[in-house]
């Protein structure tokens, strides 16, 4: 007798991102501190359609897939200029996050991207 494969629950990524920092992937547990920041996306790439969700991004120098949430119509992140947040664990792993993603950003400008 065969027996039936479990399905895979699908992966809550709001969830995800609510509970795991950005960067090392350790657990954030409820009520405690956070860190994070913001970014804009290139220019040409319109994020507003996605607005509230939260999307992997690839960080190509870092080899390593991050969540970052896109800012909704009316957020604050949304007003200070931002087009997605993340958030981390730590100051630390905010820095090393950020780093990443300018790291990432430089290596598009050598290649030719806006």
């Amino acid at each position: 007798m065969k027996r039936r494969k479990k399905k895979k629950k699908p992966v809550d990524l709001a969830q995800l991102f609510q509970t795991t920092c950005g960067w090392c992937g350790r657990r954030i547990p409820p009520d405690t501190e956070v860190f994070g920041g913001g970014g804009k996306a290139r220019p040409g790439i319109d994020l507003k359609p996605l607005a509230g969700q939260v999307l992997p991004v690839h960080l190509v120098g870092a080899d390593k897939t991050v969540l970052v949430a896109v800012a909704g119509l009316d957020s604050d992140a949304r007003r200070e200029g931002q087009d997605f947040v993340y958030m981390t664990c730590s100051e630390a792993c905010a820095r090393n996050l950020k780093t990443a993603f300018e790291s990432d950003i430089e290596l598009g400008k050598r290649l030719g991207l806006p």
